[in-house]
């Protein structure tokens, strides 16, 4: 007899009640003389063109009437074969088993592919929505409904493809875990190193190691020829000018540290939700390489119940630099050097006598210090220079997530 109502196949009640009829096979199976569809009338013991509980078939192995109970199909005896509206259970007879054939959903009109935000059975295969495999392989799933001010979304950490035609994407920086300052530095160089060469030197001279004629200044003239008739004693004292000029080049660095966050997005926006699921429970298109959610404006909002993982998205305002990197001047040393004199009037020639730059009385070695020479030049350059430490700049600016919302997933 039927112990079950042809709803509970499914959890979407239908109005009308499938028609089906049980078979017994034995080896193969039997015809019944039913409609593929539904109930016929079939004379026998159970009467005239009616079903009394049991059906009546033809043995294969006797021939013989044998009387059946035949129950239907149900979710925790039959075995669905998909879409073809079959099942098979066992009538706990050895070698025998039960075959349901369910009939389309009486008065049904199919309207077309299961639309699956509709709440109807579009396909007439007593499936509504997110209950229609149709509808499940597409990405809908049923998702717990949202609290108020909450939007049901489909959210995702990293960059997906776009959101399905007719939903809202937000695409934005998920998740920053620190929102560090950049860290400055600076290094200076040398640009151009500093003259020992302007300016005037101090000199004096003589015919003995102490130098005693003098002192006099002498122009260094930035290393060019001075014209000058000078006579060279066997004794020069001569100190060179304190370095001047040059440059220090800076160099900054700024390093912005990593905020953690990763690219990502979110769809909503869906206009109606379908049916299909069990309790509240709403059926939301969640495309591939999403996770049901909801959303909230604002950062850092308290999960509603049934969402309870945390997320943020929001846009980085990244403003984060250094102040001024600044180098002083360079410093150096203007020690040694060498006094060149020749007897002609531009430099030019051999030089005639070649005396040490260093401070000391030293002797010129110059064999005839009656001598008279023209012209002089000026050779020092300058030796241990450097650029001062400078002080590090602070750093500027910041960074935070604008525009931010709340997304909560399940």
């Amino acid at each position: 007899m039927l112990d079950k109502a042809p709803e509970a196949l499914h959890p979407v009640k239908v109005r009308a009640a499938r028609s089906a009829v049980a078979c017994v096979v034995a080896g193969w199976l039997v015809a019944c003389g039913l409609g593929l569809n539904g109930l016929g009338g079939v004379a026998g013991d159970g009467g005239a063109g009616g079903l009394d509980g049991a059906a009546d078939v033809t043995s294969a192995e006797g021939g013989s009437d044998t009387s059946v109970a035949a129950d239907t199909a149900s979710s925790d005896t039959g075995v669905p074969l998909g879409d073809s509206g079959m099942a098979i259970a066992d009538t706990g007879t050895a070698g025998d088993v039960v075959v349901i054939e369910a009939s389309p959903v009486d008065g049904c009109v199919p309207k077309g592919p299961e639309n699956c935000t509709n709440g109807i059975d579009d396909d007439c295969n007593g499936l509504v929505d997110c209950a229609d495999p149709a509808c499940t392989t597409q990405g809908y799933q049923c998702v717990a409904p949202a609290a108020m001010g909450w939007s049901i979304a489909a959210f995702s950490a990293t960059s997906q493809a776009a959101c399905p035609p007719g939903l809202m994407q937000k695409t934005g920086e998920v998740d920053p875990t620190s929102l560090p300052p950049a860290v400055c530095g600076c290094t200076c160089g040398i640009g151009t190193e500093p003259s020992c060469e302007t300016g005037n030197m101090v000199g004096s001279g003589g015919p003995t190691a102490a130098c005693p004629m003098g002192p006099a200044n002498f122009p260094a003239a930035d290393g060019g020829c001075v014209t000058n008739t000078l006579s060279v004693t066997a004794f020069i004292q001569a100190t060179l000018p304190a370095p001047t000029g040059g440059t220090c080049a800076a160099t900054p660095t700024v390093t912005k540290p990593s905020t953690g966050a990763t690219s990502g997005e979110y769809c909503k926006g869906q206009p109606t939700f379908g049916a299909g699921c069990s309790g509240m429970d709403a059926c939301a298109l969640v495309p591939t390489g999403y996770q049901a959610c909801v959303q909230h404006g604002g950062a850092n909002m308290g999960c509603p119940t049934g969402y309870p993982t945390a997320h943020s998205i929001g846009t980085l305002q990244d403003t984060r630099g250094c102040g001024a990197c600044t180098c002083g001047m360079p410093t150096a040393t203007c020690a040694d050097g060498t006094w060149n004199f020749y007897s002609s009037t531009n430099c030019t020639g051999l030089v005639g006598v070649a005396a040490t730059i260093n401070g000391t009385c030293d002797a010129t070695n110059n064999p005839n210090t009656a001598e008279m020479f023209q012209s002089y030049m000026v050779v020092a350059p300058p030796t241990n220079v450097a650029c001062a430490m400078p002080a590090q700049p602070l750093a500027t600016g910041s960074v935070m997530l604008t525009a931010a919302d709340t997304i909560c997933c399940e």
